[in-house]
């Protein structure tokens, strides 16, 4: 563990869902600490979450391409440059409905760590620190009408 991790020792992961998590592939790159975790996620074309929640607040940076961002039933379509902010325990998800990847920073706190969401993540620990994570830090999916929200900003 360390406070400084070269990016070349940050794993990637690809991640593919399916069924209750949602369609589609991303890459992620991850880092956190105690009450701060940091992904950068490259959403592929087509790339669509369901609805979910987490204890954490979390803000977007959107780095490249264009995606769009649902919380509750208002819909954002984010573009580079852009920042995004979702609030705490409120239902959210994402949809890459262009044909370009779609690179995402994205700031979670407390840390979004739990579960698979830490799986491949760099601790940024010091040397004989003690990690003391807030939070269980993980997605919870909930029944949403995800496609009565969607209609209002797009057809089939």
């Amino acid at each position: 563990m360390a406070l400084h991790v070269k990016s070349t020792d940050v794993p990637e992961y690809n991640r593919v869902q399916s069924g209750e998590a949602g369609t589609g592939a991303m890459v992620v790159r991850k880092g956190y600490g105690n009450e701060c975790s940091l992904m950068i996620a490259t959403r592929r074309p087509g790339y669509h979450t369901k609805p979910h929640q987490h204890e954490s607040e979390q803000i977007n940076y959107v780095l490249d391409g264009e995606i769009w961002f649902f919380v509750k039933d208002k819909g954002y379509l984010c573009k580079k440059g852009d920042f995004h902010r979702v609030p705490t325990n409120t239902v959210h998800w994402a949809f890459n409905r262009s044909d370009k990847d779609a690179t995402v920073a994205e700031a979670h706190a407390p840390a979004l760590v739990g579960g698979r969401a830490g799986d491949s993540a760099a601790a940024l620990f010091d040397e004989g620190e003690k990690p003391a994570i807030r939070g269980p830090g993980t997605n919870q999916f909930v029944p949403y009408d995800q496609e009565k929200a969607e209609a209002k900003y797009f057809t089939k």
